[in-house]
């Protein structure tokens, strides 16, 4: 007696379902793999950027995941935590700073920017030129200038110093505007001459800094911290706290990613990716990127075993093949093909 349709079908789904259970072997899975990953990395070689993905689809996708979607604020504050952990631990401490950068490196890091050598000056001039330094230039100068008369040579004869205190008494008493009036008129030299004290320190800075003089000052500040620790060289900042910084920095981030110059910086370089590549072969891409199907199966074979055995234990696995298994074996397309077969003959006994 032939079975229903929908017997049959649930028969061949289970059958299906083991099958499929068998290759999901790590060993005969990664075989597979690497089968099928060659042979779609040669197809791919030979497709151009443009048919597999525009580059308006690629500005999509990082306006929905880099610009529009929402950050949590827990991995924010995970990031803070983590970095304080860092920051204190031990082996950050004791960690020197020669072992995280050779002499070598640090050199090429000052060769380059005393290469910059118009941004330097045009940084000194900028600084000269801030309200800032023309106040701590014409407090350094009015101190001097007090210090030079209350310090005079005078004051160290036998004598003098209390003839001199007593007579400051007196001019206070008889002209007690006298020693503001002093001050007033030094601070109006300094007034009129800050702008040739400011002119002489760009001088100084422009014919005192030159590219010898820095790379000189530059290796001596090496050879002074090559040997410290970490934990030496950031002394007082024990009291910072380092998750303050990093939620500075996401406020930063959550403004700067909306910003015209953000949307302008990304969209270009898109569109210059898809300038070199999208018109190429695929494999030009890959062959600069060293993508290569080996690479993947090399990062792959690690993890996959210890995947495979908790999808597998866990019986996530087997719901994922079933699921996707049975929308075939019970739709009225797979049911009406078993309704139609013909039933199985009998053997017919000798």
């Amino acid at each position: 007696m032939s079975q229903p349709p929908a017997s049959v079908a649930a028969q061949l789904l289970e059958r299906h379902v083991a099958h499929e259970l068998e290759h999901f072997e790590s060993s005969s899975l990664l075989e597979w793999f690497k089968g099928e990953s060659n042979g779609l990395m040669q197809w791919l070689r030979q497709r151009r950027l443009e048919e597999i993905v525009t580059a308006q689809q690629v500005k999509d996708i990082i306006q929905r995941n880099v610009v529009d979607r929402e950050i949590s604020g827990a991995g924010v504050e995970i990031g803070g935590e983590a970095a304080t952990h860092l920051f204190t631990s031990e082996a950050h401490r004791q960690t020197q700073l020669k072992q995280i950068m050779s002499t070598s490196q640090f050199a090429g890091f000052a060769e380059k920017v005393l290469e910059l050598r118009e941004q330097r000056m045009k940084g000194i001039n900028h600084i000269i030129d801030l309200p800032i330094y023309k106040e701590l230039i014409s407090g350094v100068i009015y101190k001097a200038i007090s210090r030079y008369i209350a310090d005079t040579s005078m004051m160290n004869v036998r004598g003098v110093s209390s003839m001199l205190k007593m007579g400051r008494g007196v001019m206070n008493r008889t002209m007690p505007n006298l020693e503001s009036a002093v001050e007033e008129n030094i601070k109006k030299f300094i007034n009129r001459n800050i702008g040739f004290l400011l002119r002489e320190s760009k001088t100084f800075f422009e014919e005192s800094f030159t590219d010898e003089d820095l790379r000189e000052s530059a290796m001596d500040l090496w050879d002074i911290a090559e040997n410290k620790t970490l934990g030496e060289i950031q002394e007082g900042m024990d009291s910072i706290d380092l998750s303050e910084f990093v939620a500075l920095g996401y406020e930063f981030w959550l403004n700067f990613r909306t910003t015209p110059y953000f949307r302008d910086s990304y969209e270009m370089m898109v569109d210059y990716v898809f300038a070199k590549y999208g018109e190429g072969d695929l494999g030009l891409l890959f062959d600069d990127f060293d993508v290569t199907s080996e690479r993947i199966v090399t990062e792959l074979e690690p993890i996959l075993p210890s995947l495979m055995t908790a999808l597998k234990e866990s019986g996530q696995l087997e719901a994922i093949v079933r699921r996707r298994l049975a929308s075939f074996y019970q739709s009225p397309a797979a049911l009406e093909i078993l309704s139609t077969a013909p039933p199985k003959k009998k053997k017919q006994s000798k």
